[in-house]
């Protein structure tokens, strides 16, 4: 009874898993060839990834991901920390109080 209540959990855990699309403005890119390939890099190294597409242009990156592995935050101080880039989430509404005393 335990395995099938326990085959239960897991099989429930894989479904309520998806896959989720996210941009994330990029500020801080000087170029178009290293500073992409330095946020595509960063990407590399977080488990759950599917996808990262980055755009210079546009000064952003689409990031397809599992959100059982990674959150958005974890995803954003990533790439902060590997390339010294101001990265925010573009759907991430924040009042005016949080954006004066944001903490870098």
């Amino acid at each position: 009874m335990g395995k099938i209540i326990y085959l239960f959990l897991i099989s429930f855990s894989f479904l309520e898993a998806k896959e989720i699309t996210q941009t994330f403005n990029i500020d801080g890119m000087m170029c178009g060839m290293s500073c992409p390939i330095k946020v595509k890099e960063a990407t590399n190294e977080i488990k759950g990834i599917k996808s990262c597409n980055v755009s210079y242009e546009n000064s952003n990156v689409v990031i397809t991901f599992d959100d059982e592995l990674v959150n958005t935050k974890t995803i954003a101080n990533k790439i902060a920390d590997y390339t010294y880039y101001k990265v925010e989430l573009v759907n991430d509404k924040k009042s005016f109080w949080e954006k004066l005393f944001e903490k870098n």
